[in-house]
């Protein structure tokens, strides 16, 4: 008998300290969300693929349209320049739904060299990817000027996460 109310009380805590106060935060943001999260993605039907784009989110599906058109030129050796995402947050006026990847997040994505506009390398940039409302899009860069003048444009927008 011991034993069954001593179990009892240690649940009775436990339920206590996991429905009020900090730990109810706590308990709700991870565990509880995690299970719930597995829950949901058990049933899930939707290729690798189709995981990734909704556990990664809009970045990695801008990085694997990239991609897929790079792929489809059949390009040598690209390099990718993206406008900075201040540039969406002070024109645009989208920063929020829309930004850029980080070149190391979209290297790791998609195995291409990816540069912002104040790198050390931009100088072998020759592609420049631009995101709209609309979609994403790929851009050559054909000259070393062209290059300079993207730049030159987009100098006022300092490039932040």
């Amino acid at each position: 008998m011991k034993d069954v109310l001593l179990t009892g009380a240690a649940f009775a805590t436990l339920f206590l300290i996991l429905n009020f106060g900090y730990y109810r935060e706590w308990f709700h943001a991870r565990p509880a969300a995690y299970w719930s999260d597995f829950w949901k993605e058990k049933d899930d039907t939707a290729g690798l693929e189709g995981i990734r784009k909704e556990r990664y989110g809009l970045i990695y599906s801008i990085s694997q349209k990239v991609k897929e058109v790079v792929d489809k030129k059949k390009i040598a050796h690209p390099v990718i320049l993206f406008e900075p995402n201040s540039y969406y947050r002070d024109s645009l006026h989208i920063y929020p739904s829309f930004r850029a990847p980080e070149p190391a997040v979209f290297y790791y994505y998609t195995g291409l060299e990816g540069v912002w506009t104040n790198s050390p390398n931009v100088n072998k940039a020759n592609f420049l990817v631009r995101l709209s409302k609309k979609g994403v899009t790929l851009d050559e860069i054909r000259s070393p000027q062209q290059l300079q003048l993207i730049l030159a444009y987009y100098k006022k927008y300092s490039p932040i996460l």
